[in-house]
């Protein structure tokens, strides 16, 4: 515990004295909740300096405002050490489940960044939403957008072959109405506008609301990012349009080589098999996270591998152990049914497992998944 405190303050680790305002604890305790989870070491100065506590009640204290003072309340483990020979409290609050958490008086979340606890931006406040599944951002309203800006003639398509829509509408507001009990459409004061997953998947020129829903592929000559560019492109437009886009960029830049077997046999075997290509590059679409501006979903092609690179965490809930057994979290449900729909997916939620399974009976190396932090990346290996 000594070498801890000797690290200082950092963004897992928090000094608080025995006579610090119960508000000013809530705050680190929101803080590290929102964030990964942390300690706050009660009986220890800012500066290190180990000053102890007087009282062990200090232990209810702290509980009690981790249920009352925080909401929703949490449980923290609380233990006391002896350092320097002086006694502190431990506090350990988890990473939490049910995100996200503020301080009850003053209605405020905050975030843990390197030693501080600050309030989020707007941005960083919907992540936390979001990941607290108790909003999808997909159905949050485009600013400045209209029905106009969705292509009518792929809503009318999908509405008929997926949808079993056959009669026409009878009036244009039967129609937006539709649209609206889709999670397409929003009403803002009246008006209707595309919601996100709308504008995405239906979008006439989705980028110029969204700049982070377009794609981006290159194809490099070796087997790292510091080689010769061969190719690159930019997609954009409806999801269609990007699904499409992409696969034949990946085709393009793909060989087939043919193995003759007994007799006059012949198998084709691609480097990137069409099956799972579509399966990674439809769930990058689905299960990125559009709350991150400034980031797009990217298609790297090397000489030995191909990477399908999402932005965002991974969902609260999820891990990668969970995704490789086939649990299933969909950050965009309404984006991920539509691609379903569309054939893109088989399944929803045994992706992996499927990909995994074909590679196994191509005798190849399974899918490497990492979570990187900012972003998510799919390493589907060329042998």
């Amino acid at each position: 515990m000594k070498d801890l405190i000797l690290m200082g303050e950092s963004s897992t680790i928090e000094f608080k004295t025995e006579d610090a305002h119960n508000d000013s604890i809530a705050k680190e305790v929101v803080a590290f909740a929102n964030f990964l989870g942390g300690k706050v070491l009660v009986g220890v100065g800012d500066d290190g300096t180990v000053l102890g506590v007087s009282d062990r009640k200090i232990e209810q204290r702290i509980v009690q405002i981790c249920r009352n003072n925080i909401i929703p309340s949490l449980i923290p483990q609380v233990e006391f050490a002896e350092v320097e020979g002086k006694t502190i409290l431990v506090v350990g609050i988890p990473k939490g489940s049910n995100k996200p958490y503020k301080v009850r008086t003053t209605g405020k979340f905050y975030i843990r960044a390197g030693s501080s606890s600050i309030e989020p931006t707007n941005e960083e406040l919907v992540r936390l939403f979001q990941n607290g599944e108790l909003i999808h951002y997909e159905i949050k309203p485009v600013n400045g957008a209209s029905v106009n800006d969705l292509n009518r003639g792929y809503l009318n398509q999908y509405l008929r072959e997926f949808r079993r829509i056959d009669e026409p509408f009878e009036t244009e507001e039967e129609f937006l109405q539709a649209l609206r009990n889709l999670n397409l459409l929003s009403r803002i004061n009246g008006e209707y506008v595309p919601t996100i997953a709308g504008m995405i998947l239906f979008g006439n020129d989705p980028k110029k609301f969204l700049p982070q829903s377009i794609a981006q592929a290159v194809c490099f000559r070796g087997e790292d990012e510091s080689n010769d560019i061969i190719e690159m492109k930019e997609f954009s437009g409806s999801v269609t349009e990007v699904m499409e886009g992409l696969l034949r960029f990946a085709e393009r830049n793909s060989r087939t080589e043919v193995d003759f077997q007994a007799g006059i046999k012949r198998k084709d075997l691609e480097q990137y098999p069409a099956t799972i290509l579509r399966e990674l590059i439809a769930n990058a679409i689905a299960h990125r996270d559009y709350s991150v501006w400034g980031a797009c979903n990217r298609l790297y092609i090397f000489a030995d591998r191909l990477e399908m690179r999402s932005p965002g965490r991974l969902p609260n809930t999820m891990t990668i152990e969970g995704m490789k057994m086939g649990v299933s979290y969909h950050r965009n449900p309404i984006i991920m049914q539509t691609l379903k729909d569309y054939g893109y997916v088989e399944k929803i939620g045994r992706g992996i497992i499927r990909c995994n399974r074909k590679l196994r009976d191509f005798e190849r190396r399974e899918l490497e998944i990492l979570d990187l932090g900012a972003e998510i990346r799919v390493v589907l290996y060329s042998e």
